[in-house]
């Protein structure tokens, strides 16, 4: 799957949701578009969190963002202003799959199902 970085459209509907830049005081906080850019890319490619491109930030950083927005539901709320926005991304079936080695089988279930068929 291909990667595209932020545009701007997208950075506007974006950006009011992300937390603002710390005061003035001490090291500021790194490029936040360029840390979306990397969480996108680990979501897209599929890669892990070492392997991020270093032009998006360090790999740390970029991760600590990424946990950063989980907890604090900002994923959430951004999510909710691009579908009041109007984006919407259709979901192809068709490019889906199920690993099946995430999937536990059930022993007891099955053990007691075939008791009952004998």
């Amino acid at each position: 799957m291909s990667f595209r970085e932020i545009d701007d459209v997208l950075w506007e509907s974006m950006e009011p949701s992300l937390p603002s830049q710390k005061p003035h005081t001490g090291r500021p906080r790194a490029n936040m578009r360029k840390l979306m850019n990397g969480i996108l890319y680990v979501v897209m490619t599929g890669c892990t969190w070492k392997d991020v491109p270093r032009r998006y930030g360090s790999k740390s950083t970029v991760h600590k963002f990424h946990l950063y927005l989980c907890e604090h539901g900002i994923y959430l709320k951004i999510f909710n202003e691009l579908l009041n926005k109007g984006y919407v991304r259709k979901i192809y079936l068709s490019y889906c799959f199920t690993d099946t080695k995430d999937v536990p089988a059930k022993k007891e279930e099955i053990s007691a199902t075939m008791a009952t068929k004998k």
